[in-house]
């Protein structure tokens, strides 16, 4: 039997803490899962998953954590959150249909069947991972601290051209978007390419217990989150939790240019792929022309389509060597899964970036770089790099703003951004409350025009004093900056208040 799989933004918007573009891919994906199907399970079976006990059985075909989109045969699945608790609205889930309940309300009773368990935000885990089971198929889990989620639309590309693939849609990518995102499987699934992020030690290792990947990903080593994680080799650790949770005979693929990465190789007591560009011992490696194409080459990889020592040419419709990795991770896996290099070189070109993601156009005479969803460190030095081959004839503007969640390592990895952009742009207008860090690192540098801001409004009225038609325009920082809105300011659009 199929079935439909609800989730609730409102819901999440209550009861996590979710940015406001991230609440907005919310609401779109929910549209989508709409037509997704789930397998038959029972409610036994989910207390055998969970770790439950159970009042009556039923059968069941659908997970609801919204109580007022109830579909038929659905489990509710209420969330407890910082400030609301879904076990409150039971009840409604309950007139609204719902044909079985979860509850860690020990001493409350249901008119229908029951499952009790101890916590019931790790029995979602609890109860995708044996979902999971129950579908069979592969799981790709991708991590790091930079560019999951590109590589994750790669493999996305490249896998569905040869087998049936299924994604983490939007940015659900957390504990509890990781569950609903595995509840789209189906016995047809035979991949899922399932994005994983953290911030935290333990948050990979239970997402990782939940998806059982049968191949993880590890992209880069960065500072994102350094704040909570104490320094980079604390984010590397936290980084390969997602190891823990690989099935037997699992194979991590690795970037190989992150030394990190590559000195752990040895010790991890899986099977290890890795790819790089500069660092020419990996397994797959590229070599990048002039002209945008890249050839993979696999140096080392045995038993798949491509033998070792040939190559097979690419390209992408994304610029910079960051992007070259990333689908470099993407072609490892699809070798790995069996896909041939024409299917990986199709898949790659298919891709097409979206949205606030390293999306390059023209608009109104400027060539204008949006990468406003998030940042570091790591990433801003990749994205100045690509701003730095834009706009032959006219000058550069970085327009950046601040990176967030970097603790100590804030005026640091501000001063860095700042060198770099002092590299690879003309002129830098800095924007939050780490600007003057940014102005210090470029001026360091030898930039003469580097500006810092608190006002969007005054960087936005000094830049277009200051850029002409045929410059490039790059547009950066962590989402809490809202440098879309600072875009969406410079090229006259309407933003809200």
């Amino acid at each position: 039997m199929s079935s439909i799989i609800w989730m609730s933004a409102r819901l999440l918007r209550r009861f996590l803490t979710i940015k406001d573009e991230e609440k907005r891919e919310i609401r779109a994906n929910h549209k989508q899962w709409g037509n997704e199907c789930m397998e038959q399970f029972t409610l036994a079976q989910a207390a055998e998953w969970a770790g439950g006990e159970t009042t009556g059985e039923a059968v069941l075909t659908a997970v609801s954590t919204d109580s007022r989109q109830i579909p038929p045969d659905a489990l509710f699945l209420p969330i407890k959150g910082e400030r609301f608790d879904a076990h409150d609205f039971i009840d409604k889930a309950i007139g609204n249909g719902a044909a079985a309940v979860m509850s860690h309300r020990q001493n409350e009773e249901y008119p229908v069947p029951t499952l009790y368990v101890e916590n019931t935000s790790q029995a979602l885990l609890d109860l995708a991972g044996g979902y999971r089971r129950l579908c069979g198929g592969q799981v790709v889990g991708v991590t790091g601290s930079v560019g999951k989620t590109t590589t994750k639309e790669l493999l996305y590309a490249v896998l569905s051209q040869g087998l049936r693939a299924q994604k983490t849609e939007g940015n659900l990518n957390n504990e509890i978007g990781l569950p609903l995102t595995l509840f789209r499987m189906t016995r047809d699934t035979e991949v899922m390419v399932a994005e994983m992020g953290m911030n935290h030690f333990g948050e990979l290792s239970r997402m990782t217990a939940a998806a059982q990947p049968n191949i993880a990903v590890i992209t880069n080593i960065g500072t994102s989150h350094i704040e909570f994680l104490g320094s980079r080799e604390g984010i590397c650790k936290a980084k390969l939790e997602i190891l823990e949770g690989l099935q037997p005979g699992g194979c991590a693929v690795l970037c190989g240019d992150e030394p990190l990465l590559w000195d752990k190789r040895e010790s991890l007591g899986c099977r290890v792929v890795t790819y790089g560009i500069e660092n020419s011992a990996c397994d797959l490696i590229a070599c990048l022309h002039p002209d945008g194409t890249f050839d993979i080459i696999n140096n080392k990889l045995p038993e798949v389509a491509l033998p070792c020592g040939e190559h097979f040419t690419a390209k992408l419709a994304i610029q910079g060597a960051h992007n070259v990795l990333n689908a470099l991770a993407a072609a490892a896996v699809g070798l790995l899964l069996g896909e041939t290099p024409a299917q990986i070189a199709q898949g790659l070109a298919a891709y097409e970036a979206s949205g606030m993601r390293q999306n390059i156009y023209e608009q109104d005479g400027y060539q204008i770089y949006a990468d406003c969803y998030n940042a570091s460190p790591d990433a801003m030095e990749a994205t100045l790099a690509v701003l730095g081959t834009m706009a032959p004839e006219g000058r550069r503007f970085a327009v950046l703003g601040s990176m967030l969640e970097l603790g100590d390592y804030a005026e640091e990895g501000h001063r860095r951004a700042g060198r770099a952009a002092a590299r690879y742009a003309d002129a830098l207008y800095a924007y939050g409350p780490d600007a003057k860090a940014m102005v210090a690192g470029a001026e360091e540098n030898g930039m003469k025009r580097a500006f810092a801001f608190d006002d969007q409004t005054e960087l936005v009225a000094a830049l277009r004093q200051d850029a002409a038609k045929g410059d490039a325009l790059l547009f950066k920082g962590s989402r809490g900056m809202q440098m879309e809105r600072v875009l969406a300011m410079f090229l006259g659009e309407d933003v809200e208040e």
